[in-house]
């Protein structure tokens, strides 16, 4: 029986009733309005009492919808039992999280305001095939006037694979988005020749003129240029405009398979921490576009009780517990400016990629933090160290002004690298390759400059074999 037929006609009432009688009919067409809005988008849509939870289908199309979905709905009756029974059944990730995600006291307190909460997983069908699927929830009403919320489901494979155009590596893309999607409110992909944007998830804040996902394209620098001015913390838009920039995208995906660095946020007057990440969709080809991810890391010291620990997350690198880039150079910055000099290295894994397309990313991983350790346990409290992002790290240490010094500090790097082992590895140690320049007192060269002739010196070691370091001739005085 479909809604529109529940309508009651009130002259069939009492004279004393038509007014209850008109007043349930007006709450029943709010309700139809709600779901029809819906029902252009999702194959299968249910109404859920909110006290007792029982379900009735309104509408299922049967396109896109596995066999078993509605029957199960109707053997289980109650909303908590098909729901459960449901990602048991058909989701084939984050069952554990999902579960906790679609609890009714959960559903109710994300859509009791009227708005509209989604949720999207991998859905295998009847047959065994795989594809990217959403279900929604939202209330049959206004707020606060209703008594049911609505269920509803749809396949969204159709939006991504139209702007998926390698197929052949359409389940790989759709794993990259569907991890992303774990934990990031907000996901978009960047074609990477044009530097147009579209929306594959959008669950947080956007900044101005951003719609819900579609076929729409946006530009990407229009975009992130708008999104520092609305959104970024005043201290720190110079740094996110440069780093959020096309230009810095297309680099970092030439050097890395990976671009991940925190910042902070303003909203109504406090100040929030965020993490955003970049990814290639496919890396053996990265014409494929990137993925860009954007989240709230609050909650990951939720319960802190000094501002300080916030501070710190800030500052930190998620993957390796060093300084993020964004705070690495800071710091180095406010040195100089403060005329404390010294010793600055930049050092890169050799082959890195190699490793990650030989043993996983997993142990790629590994090797990240290890060096990581490394040269936070090697250098000196008062020694700044970060990554600069991907397997790309950056040393200040002040007050060194001659290579024999120097040599004593990455000499012991040195080894410790070589005696660092991965078990994954085997034999196939991994080496480190570092460029380093003196910077004297008194010296008028920027972070800048000093960080490109640390950098083309890497380059010169990487033509050694094994560990090795290259000082730029002459200090940095030229």
């Amino acid at each position: 029986m479909s809604i529109n037929e529940e309508f009651l006609n009130p002259n069939d009432y009492p004279e004393e009733q038509r007014k209850l009688v008109e007043d349930f009919n007006s709450r029943l067409k709010d309700c139809t309005g709600v779901v029809t809005a819906l029902g252009k988008e999702y194959h299968t849509i249910w109404l859920v009492d909110c006290d007792d939870l029982k379900m009735k289908l309104y509408r299922t199309t049967g396109v896109n919808t596995v066999s078993g979905l509605v029957d199960l709905a109707l053997r289980q009756g109650t909303y908590d039992k098909f729901i459960e029974a449901y990602v048991d059944t058909y989701v084939v990730d984050r069952t554990e999280a999902i579960q906790k995600d679609i609890r009714p006291k959960v559903i109710l307190e994300r859509i009791k305001d009227g708005d509209l909460y989604t949720i999207d997983y991998m859905r295998m069908n009847d047959e065994g095939s795989i594809s990217w699927h959403q279900m929604a929830f939202a209330l049959a009403g206004e707020p606060g006037e209703c008594s049911k919320f609505i269920l509803a489901f749809r396949d969204v494979d159709k939006v991504i694979k139209k702007h998926m155009s390698d197929k052949l590596y359409l389940r790989e893309q759709l794993d990259i988005v569907n991890a992303l999607s774990r934990d990031y409110y907000n996901v978009f992909k960047i074609n990477l020749d044009t530097g147009k944007v579209m929306i594959l998830k959008l669950d947080g804040y956007v900044t101005k003129g951003m719609d819900q996902p579609s076929d729409k394209v946006y530009d990407y620098d229009t975009l992130s240029r708008q999104y520092v001015k609305d959104r970024v913390y005043y201290e720190d838009i110079p740094d996110m405009l440069e780093a959020l920039s096309f230009e810095t995208i297309k680099k970092k995906m030439l050097e890395t398979d990976e671009y991940v660095s925190s910042y902070r946020v303003q909203d109504n007057g406090e100040i929030h921490y965020c993490q955003f990440t970049y990814i290639p969709v496919n890396p053996a080809n990265k014409a494929s576009g990137i993925l860009a991810g954007f989240k709230n890391v609050d909650d990951v010291v939720e319960g802190a009780k000094e501002r300080e620990t916030l501070i710190t997350l800030a500052e930190t690198d998620i993957m390796t517990g060093i300084l993020n880039r964004g705070s690495g150079e800071k710091k180095v910055k406010t040195a100089f400016a403060s005329g404390k000099f010294g010793l600055f290295c930049v050092a890169d894994i050799d082959s890195f990629k190699k490793i990650n397309d030989t043993y996983g990313h997993f142990v790629g991983d590994k090797v990240i933090r290890g060096v990581a350790d490394i040269l936070r346990e090697e250098s000196r409290d008062r020694d700044i160290v970060f990554r600069l992002g991907g397997d790309e790290y950056g040393i200040f240490a002040q007050g060194i002004q001659d290579v024999a010094t120097g040599s004593k500090l990455t000499d012991r790097i040195f080894k410790r690298i070589r005696d660092f082992k991965v078990a994954e590895l085997g034999e196939d140690n991994f080496s480190v390759s570092m460029g380093a320049v003196i910077v004297p007192q008194h010296s008028e060269l920027s972070f800048e400059d000093v960080y490109k002739m640390a950098d083309v010196c890497v380059y010169k070691s990487k033509a050694t074999k094994g560990n090795a370091i290259t000082y730029h001739e002459g200090g940095a005085d030229k």
